[in-house]
């Protein structure tokens, strides 16, 4: 096998120099020659700065919407607090000593839905106290949000609806 080294130095650019490296073995042709030339280097990626986001805290990103509910079939309206953030939130009921976690399911038009799981004050069926998990629908309609809730309690709907307005800090 017979190597060739050819270089090459243009002698009116000061600053370039190229060196081609040619193996040809002695019954291979000139296809096997140019496999062996070394590839040029590809060109560098362009960088590119990542787009910073200024971090969002808890706080900043809830809004707390409070009002008043009405049941059907219940004699009282009560009071909750919705606390919403990106993926989910928090309900509080305080004359009912109850607190659950929303998660969000996802949104149609106007329209925001959640599950609810009770974390305090879970509904106990012995002594018929307590809140029961269920699901929230929230459209937002002007400076106010209307609110739906719906359950069911022994095969039947468990039903509340009113309208929330967000809590000045």
């Amino acid at each position: 096998m017979k190597r060739v080294i050819f270089a090459g130095i243009g002698l009116c650019i000061a600053l370039s120099a190229a060196t081609v490296v040619v193996a040809a073995a002695q019954d291979n042709g000139p296809a096997d020659a140019a496999a062996a030339a070394p590839a040029p280097a590809p060109a560098p990626a362009p960088k590119v700065k990542p787009a910073v986001k200024p971090a969002m805290t808890a706080a900043a990103a809830a809004v707390v919407w409070t009002g008043t509910i009405n049941q059907v079939g219940r004699a009282q309206s009560y009071a909750i607090e919705v606390t919403l953030a990106a993926k989910g939130g928090k309900t509080t009921y305080p004359g009912q000593n109850c607190s659950g976690t929303l998660t969000k399911i996802g949104n149609a038009g106007d329209y925001t839905f959640f599950t609810e799981s009770i974390t305090a004050g879970k509904f106990d069926a012995g002594t018929k106290a307590g809140c029961l998990d269920g699901s929230l629908t929230l459209k937002k309609d002007g400076a106010a949000m209307v609110m739906t809730w719906m359950s069911s309690y022994n095969g039947k709907a468990v039903v509340a609806y009113g309208s929330l307005e967000a809590k000045k800090p």
